[in-house]
C-alpha cells in the first residue's frame, strides 16, 4: 500500500520513538528545572543565613568598638590634660592637649580633629582638619547637648568629608565630681589591612561589607564614601536581593544588621553570580546526563517500537483483508499509521457486523414467529392428548371392567387374563400420558419464584400421598419449624410429592416404608432432605435416574412411568435450585434439594423490583 510522506501517514515505528523522545526531553527538562530551582533556592538560603550570621558578628564587633571608643574618650576627658586646659586655656596646655589627642603615631593619624568645650558648651580649643570641623559643627552641638556628667560618652553618625568619612565620640569632662566641659574627638573611618583580611576569611573574599547611618544616606566601605544600596535596608533583617549599579555591580544577595551602641547599620553583600555558580554547574551536568539518557532512550524506543509494531502491522494487514472481503477497490485510499488503518478496517468490519446483526435479528424474528406457531401446535397437540387420546383409553378401561363384571363367569381363565391385561394396559397408558403432560407443563409453565413456607408445601405433598402411605402402612416423619425458601409452592409441592411417593413405593417386600423429611442450613441456602429406607440406587445410576423414561426395574416389580424424577429435576431447576442424592443398594436413598433462603434473598428481590 502506498503511503505519503506527511506526518499524518508516518508509521508507528517512526512515531513511537519520536513520541518517547519528546517525553524524555520534557521529563529531562522538567526534572533539571525543578532540581536547579531547588539547588538555587538552597544556595540562596544557605548564603543568606551565612551572611546574616556574619553581619550579626560584625555588628556586635562594631557595637563593642563604639562602647570602647566612648570609654576611651571619657578617660581622656577626665585626664589632667583636658581638665587643666579647661582650667587654664593657655598655649602650654593647648600644645600638651594637641600632642595628647593627636600623637605622632598610626592611631593619632586617624584623628581628624578634636574640640574642647566648657561647661556652658562654648568652644575653648580645637585642632585638626578645619574643613571637617566646619562640616561637623552642627553634629557636634547635637552630641554634647544631652550629655550629663554620668554619661560615659556617645558616638555620632557618619559624615562625608571629601573622599573620607568621619565620625565622632563625645564625653563630658568631670573634675572633683563637677562638670567642667566636654571633649569631642573626630576620627576617620577606615579599616586596617589586617582587619580586612580577617573579615575576608570570615565571610569570603568575594563578599563586601558597608556601614552607613540609620538616619541619612552616608555609606562607606570603611575606607571611602560609596553609593547607598538601591533599597532601604534600615529595620529589615531579612535576606535582601537587589541589583547594584556600577562596574562592580550586579545582582546581590545581602543582609543588614543594626549596631546597638551607635546610629549605624552594617550591610554584607555577596554577588549572586558566585552564589549560583554551583547551581549553574549542576544544571549543566543535569542536562548532559539528560542528553545521555535521551540518546539511550531513543535507541531503546526504536528497538522496542520495531518489536511492538511488527505484530501490529501484521494485524493491520489481516484486518484490512477481512474488511475488504476480497475487494481491492479501496487500496488507493488507505493511509495513516497502523492504528488509523486498523481503526478504518475495524470500522468497516463493524459495518459488516451491524448488517449481519440486522439480518440475524430478522431471521430471529422469523424463527420466533415459527416457534410460536409450533408451540401453539404443541399446545393443541397436548390438549388433544389430554382429551381426545385419553377418552378411548377410558372407554377401554370401562369396557374391560364391564366385561369382567358381567361376563366374567362366562370367560375361561385365559379370557379373563386378556381382559385384565387390556384394563391394566389402558390404565398404564393413561398414567403415562398424565405424567408426560405434567412434565410438559413443568417445562413450559410460567413460574414466579417467591417466598414459600416449607411446612405448608410438605403438608400439601403428604395430603396427596396419604392414600398410598396408608395402603403400604408407611411412616412419614417431618421435622418441625422448617424455614422459608425461595421457590414456587405448587412446583415444590409436586417435587416433594414425587420424592415421598418414591420413598413409599421403592421398598423391598416385607419392609415397612419409612420416610423422613428434614432441613439444614448451608450458608445462604437451605438443603431439604427426603430420606427413605428403600432398595437404594447403585452409584452408576445416580445421574441416569433423572432422565425421562429411565427405569431401573421392571413394571411388574415396581410400577411407574419413569418420568417422576425427571419432573423433580426440571421443577427444581425452574425454581433456581439444585437436586441430587446419596444412596447405595439396599441402604435407602437420601434425595437433597438446595434452595435459597428467603430471609437472605427477599430484600435483594425487592430492591431489584423497586423503581
Amino acid at each position: 500500500m502506498a503511503e505519503s510522506g506527511s506526518g499524518a501517514k508516518l508509521s508507528l515505528s517512526v512515531k513511537l520513538p519520536v513520541l518517547i523522545g519528546g517525553l524524555l526531553i520534557a521529563a529531562v527538562v522538567a526534572d533539571s528545572s525543578v532540581s536547579y530551582e531547588r539547588v538555587r533556592s538552597s544556595a540562596i538560603a544557605i548564603t543568606g543565613a551565612r551572611i546574616g550570621t556574619v553581619g550579626s558578628q560584625l555588628a556586635a564587633q562594631l557595637s563593642l568598638s563604639g562602647s570602647q571608643l566612648a570609654g576611651v574618650t571619657r578617660q581622656s576627658a577626665d585626664t589632667i590634660v583636658i581638665t587643666g586646659l579647661l582650667a587654664h586655656p593657655d598655649q602650654n596646655h593647648k600644645t600638651t592637649a594637641a600632642t595628647y589627642l593627636r600623637p605622632p603615631t598610626a592611631a593619632g593619624k586617624l584623628v581628624a580633629s578634636a574640640q574642647v568645650f566648657d561647661a556652658d558648651r562654648r568652644l575653648v580649643w580645637s585642632t585638626g582638619d578645619s574643613v571637617a570641623l566646619r562640616i561637623a559643627t552642627a553634629t557636634t552641638a547635637e552630641l554634647i547637648a544631652d550629655l550629663t556628667p554620668k554619661d560615659s560618652g556617645v558616638v555620632s553618625r557618619f559624615l562625608a568629608v571629601g573622599d573620607s568619612v568621619i565620625y565622632a565620640s563625645a564625653s563630658p569632662s568631670v573634675s572633683n565630681g563637677r562638670l567642667v566641659g566636654y571633649l569631642v574627638v573626630w576620627r576617620y573611618l577606615t579599616m586596617t589591612a589586617q582587619a580586612r583580611k580577617q573579615a575576608s576569611l570570615l565571610i569570603g573574599a568575594d563578599a563586601r561589607f558597608y556601614v552607613g547611618n540609620t538616619a541619612d544616606n552616608v555609606w562607606s566601605d570603611l575606607n571611602r564614601p560609596v553609593s547607598p544600596p538601591p533599597v532601604s535596608v534600615v529595620g529589615d533583617t531579612s535576606v535582601l536581593r537587589y541589583v547594584r549599579a556600577g562596574p562592580d555591580g550586579g545582582a546581590m544577595i545581602a543582609t543588614a544588621r543594626p549596631v546597638r551602641t551607635a546610629p549605624w547599620v552594617i550591610l554584607v553583600e555577596f554577588p549572586e553570580s558566585i552564589v549560583l555558580a554551583p547551581s549553574a554547574s549542576f544544571l549543566r551536568d543535569s542536562l548532559l546526563i539528560g542528553a545521555g539518557i535521551l540518546v539511550l532512550g531513543l535507541i531503546a524506543a526504536w528497538w522496542m517500537s520495531r518489536r511492538l509494531t511488527s505484530p501490529l502491522v501484521q494485524l493491520t494487514h489481516k484486518a484490512e483483508e477481512l474488511a475488504e472481503l476480497g475487494s481491492s477497490a479501496n487500496d488507493g485510499e488507505q493511509g495513516g499509521d497502523e492504528i488509523v488503518r486498523l481503526s478504518t478496517a475495524f470500522t468497516s468490519m463493524v459495518a459488516h457486523v451491524r448488517e449481519s446483526q440486522r439480518e440475524l435479528e430478522t431471521r430471529v424474528k422469523t424463527r420466533t414467529s415459527e416457534l410460536q406457531e409450533r408451540n401453539e401446535e404443541l399446545e393443541s397437540f397436548a390438549y388433544s392428548i389430554s382429551h381426545d387420546l385419553r377418552a378411548p383409553l377410558r372407554a377401554m378401561d370401562g369396557f374391560s371392567q364391564a366385561l369382567l363384571e358381567e361376563y366374567g363367569d362366562k370367560l375361561d381363565a385365559t379370557g379373563r387374563q386378556y381382559a385384565e391385561r387390556v384394563k391394566a394396559g389402558a390404565r398404564r397408558m393413561d398414567l403415562l400420558i398424565r405424567d408426560l403432560l405434567a412434565y410438559s407443563k413443568m417445562t413450559r409453565s410460567d413460574i414466579k419464584v417467591g417466598p414459600v413456607e416449607l411446612d405448608r408445601a410438605v403438608r400439601s405433598a403428604l395430603d396427596q400421598v396419604e392414600g398410598d402411605a396408608r395402603a403400604r402402612g408407611a411412616r412419614v416423619v417431618v421435622e418441625d419449624r422448617m424455614p422459608r425458601v425461595l421457590g414456587h409452592e405448587a412446583t415444590l409441592t409436586q417435587v416433594m410429592m414425587n420424592l415421598i411417593a418414591n420413598g413409599i413405593k421403592f421398598v423391598p417386600a416385607g419392609r415397612t416404608p419409612e420416610v423422613r423429611v428434614r432441613t439444614e442450613p448451608r450458608d445462604r441456602l437451605v438443603r431439604l432432605w427426603i430420606m427413605d429406607n428403600g432398595i437404594g440406587i447403585p452409584p452408576e445410576y445416580h445421574e441416569r435416574i433423572f432422565r425421562v423414561f429411565e427405569r431401573l426395574h421392571r413394571t411388574e416389580e415396581y410400577p411407574g412411568t419413569g418420568i417422576g424424577l425427571a419432573i423433580v429435576r426440571k421443577g427444581v431447576e425452574r425454581m433456581g435450585g439444585r437436586v441430587g442424592l446419596e444412596s447405595e443398594p439396599d441402604r435407602g436413598t437420601s434425595f437433597w434439594i438446595d434452595l435459597p433462603r428467603a430471609e437472605d434473598q427477599v430484600p435483594a428481590v425487592r430492591a431489584a423490583a423497586a423503581p
